[in-house]
């Protein structure tokens, strides 16, 4: 299957076939970072997948689903058979397509952890026929050919159970998702130099307790603590995607004194910067 890339104002999906070749070629073997959603289904094979300092063995029959940022390295192992589906949020609801992400898609669904699913049979003949058919949606390109995609999509990410997604979820908890969402994408843009909640309250027209009520209502945690955990999540990635000094990641991550970003950093994880740059140059073994 041929890698394939279109490109119009703001939108953006490709497909790439997955196997032991691609995998194992030297420039995969490092960390790569996800400029989309990503969908990745296993058909069959072992490997190792790591996205986000978290580990998993893969097999057949698996599903995964990235996000936009998310740093990760695949490892396959012999006679693996796979494929990519990558887009972007423009693509799946820019042309009203859809109005907002889909639940398991928006903020509010995810976690820091990755989403593997093991399908069962009839699962995995379901996802077959679907990935088959936007194969070849992408490949041929007939007529309505766009929105054959979106829908296609949409089928695929279902199989991705999320709590927020049910129908009976009320109006105002609904605004409180909305309100959440809009904070923590305000977050991925801004939290290298906007670190009080004040001021992302602010962004959003609402007051500091308001928001804050809200950011602990959905996710349980509070605003403060999700500026915190962004910062840490980005130096933990640059920390093993990147060869910069650690000078040098501070201060892309809008700390002006280096001592301080080391405080920080060994605080939040228990270990120096170094260290934890050591402990993850080793890639996990797909033959396990």
């Amino acid at each position: 299957m041929k890698n394939l890339t279109y490109s119009i104002p703001q939108t953006s999906f490709r497909t790439e076939c997955l196997d032991s070749r691609s995998a194992g070629d030297p420039a995969r073997s490092s960390f790569r970072q996800s400029e989309m959603f990503e969908l990745i289904w296993i058909k069959k094979g072992k490997g190792a997948f790591t996205v986000d300092l978290e580990n998993r063995q893969i097999a057949d029959n698996t599903l995964f689903c990235l996000f936009p940022g998310q740093i990760n390295r695949f490892t396959a192992g012999p006679d693996l058979v796979g494929y990519k589906i990558a887009f972007s949020r423009e693509f799946l609801c820019g042309e009203n397509a859809l109005p907002h992400l889909p639940p398991h898609l928006d903020y509010a669904g995810r976690s820091r952890k990755l989403e593997v699913l093991r399908l069962n049979h009839e699962a995995q003949t379901e996802v077959e026929s679907i990935v088959e058919m936007i194969i070849w949606e992408n490949d041929n390109r007939q007529r309505l050919w766009a929105q054959m995609l979106h829908g296609l999509l949409k089928v695929l990410i279902a199989h991705f159970p999320s709590k927020f997604g049910a129908a009976g979820v009320g109006q105002s908890l609904r605004t409180d998702y909305q309100v959440f969402n809009r904070f923590m994408g305000l977050l991925d843009h801004k939290f290298t130099f906007q670190r009080q909640v004040s001021a992302y309250a602010s962004d959003l027209a609402v007051t500091s307790n308001y928001l804050s009520e809200i950011v602990k209502r959905v996710s349980g945690y509070s605003a403060s603590y999700h500026i915190q955990q962004r910062v840490l999540l980005e130096a933990q990635r640059k920390a093993v995607s990147s060869g910069a000094s650690m000078k040098c990641i501070a201060l892309e991550l809008g700390f002006d004194d280096p001592s301080t970003f080391s405080k920080f950093f060994r605080t939040l994880t228990g270990i120096n910067f170094s260290d934890f740059r050591k402990t993850w140059h080793k890639g996990p073994d797909p033959r396990q």
